[in-house]
């Protein structure tokens, strides 16, 4: 192996085993590139390129492009997953609520750019519903996530056994998936008008007691 100009000696490629970083690196660029120009560039070529590994650590990780997809929608549930350890200390209902709601519209915002891909190309749809039902994920998680919050005791008020729990919360889940959507494709005067996170919550309190 030659040396250089300066006398150092070049550094082979490493091979085996990606780093640790790779797999995080390989789903922001996924991301990316989804945001940008959508899933026609969704390619393993073009992710590894972005993400600056070889393109054979991407199957290595991920197996597919359907396994990197959900690995990005993972990746936005991170904070979710959070904020759910969190609520479950939290003494009141209507600020774990807000906490909640806040953080799912949070992951909307993300994922709508994934889903939208996956909708759009037959045979990822195809494996993604498939998936789902194999591990049990999809939409239908969020409003579980609320229900769970409501189902809890607080230290200021419980719901009342009369309450519909699925339908109050999938009522503000609706509402985060919504702020989300008009945040993407709304003009920018009409997302200034949103109701806060705090008026949606208050606005289905009475509904809860």
């Amino acid at each position: 192996m030659a040396a250089s100009a300066d006398g150092a000696r070049p550094t082979r490629a490493q091979r085996g085993r990606p780093s640790t970083g790779v797999r995080e690196s390989v789903v922001v660029a996924a991301q990316e590139i989804l945001v940008e120009a959508g899933v026609a560039r969704l390619t393993t070529k073009e992710v590894a390129k972005r993400a600056g590994v070889a393109e054979s650590s991407i199957f290595y990780h991920f197996g597919d492009r359907m396994g990197l997809l959900q690995a990005v929608i993972q990746r936005h549930l991170r904070p979710v997953k959070d904020v759910l350890g969190e609520v479950e200390e939290r003494p009141g209902l209507r600020s774990g609520l807000v906490a909640l709601i806040e953080a799912l519209e949070g992951f909307f915002l993300d994922a709508i750019p994934v889903m939208a891909a996956v909708q759009s190309d037959a045979e990822l749809r195809a494996k993604y519903v498939e998936r789902s039902r194999e591990l049990d994920i999809g939409p239908h998680r969020a409003v579980d996530a609320v229900v769970a919050h409501l189902s809890m005791p607080h230290a200021d008020q419980r719901v009342p056994a009369s309450v519909d729990l699925r339908a109050a919360a999938l009522l503000l889940v609706g509402a985060a998936h919504q702020r989300a959507l008009q945040r993407h494709l709304s003009p920018p005067d009409v997302v200034a008008a949103l109701p806060t996170t705090e008026s949606i919550v208050d606005t289905v309190m009475p509904i809860l007691s």
